[in-house]
């Protein structure tokens, strides 16, 4: 009897437990412990960043790969505002594109920047130098492929992710794209990986014309 008052409790707080904003597991913090394969490689020298990859020529920016980036310390403390930080992040850049918009007239040019969740094809981090490849907010979205596993990306698409950082540790341009962010520089990064092209630009630092 107390199993069976235990499961009814339990389910009844599963029914009750609010979702939080941009949540689909229902957790603030991505913070699932089962088992994930460990960064091996160099620690890269870049500020705690949330990383978006976007669709090959999204908003007509040409044909490679693309990361929108925001730095972590643009966001706040998930349990203070209810909100995960890539959430956050997401609004920031939805933001960016309004000041866009703004500037030079909504429908003027197509839309350039991913802010919608299904514009996001996986979402992952760098944190204290080590790439992180979870986010409940996209990676477990319902309409994205990493649906269903805790809010990881799927092997090929971490092992790329992998890729894209240990080159720039490799070249040095992980130290680029800390002095971008560092000095608020209206740039992109080229990076080039099994030759492929990705653009890496950060959001959240200025405006964008």
């Amino acid at each position: 009897k107390l199993i069976n008052c235990l499961i009814h409790f339990y389910k009844r707080l599963q029914i009750s437990a609010p979702r939080m904003a941009g949540t689909p597991c229902g957790r603030l913090i991505c913070d699932y412990p089962g088992p994930r394969p460990k960064y091996q490689g160099e620690l890269l020298d870049i500020p705690n960043i949330l990383v978006f990859k976007v669709p090959k020529g999204f908003g007509s920016r040409g044909s490679h790969n693309r990361f929108q980036v925001v730095p972590s310390y643009l966001t706040k403390d998930p349990k203070l505002v209810g909100k995960t930080r890539h959430q956050q992040a997401i609004d920031i850049m939805d933001e960016s594109q309004s000041k866009f918009d703004r500037k030079h007239g909504e429908g003027t040019f197509q839309k350039s920047i991913a802010t919608d969740m299904k514009e996001f094809i996986n979402a992952g981090s760098v944190q204290g130098g080590e790439p992180k490849t979870q986010s409940c907010t996209v990676n477990n979205s319902e309409s994205n492929l990493n649906a269903g596993q805790e809010g990881r990306m799927e092997e090929k698409q971490r092992e790329e992710f992998m890729e894209v950082w240990a080159e720039m540790v490799k070249t040095g341009q992980d130290k680029m794209l800390r002095e971008t962010i560092e000095n608020k520089q209206p740039q992109s990064l080229a990076v080039y990986v099994k030759d492929q092209t990705w653009g890496i630009t950060v959001f959240g630092l200025h405006d964008y014309n």
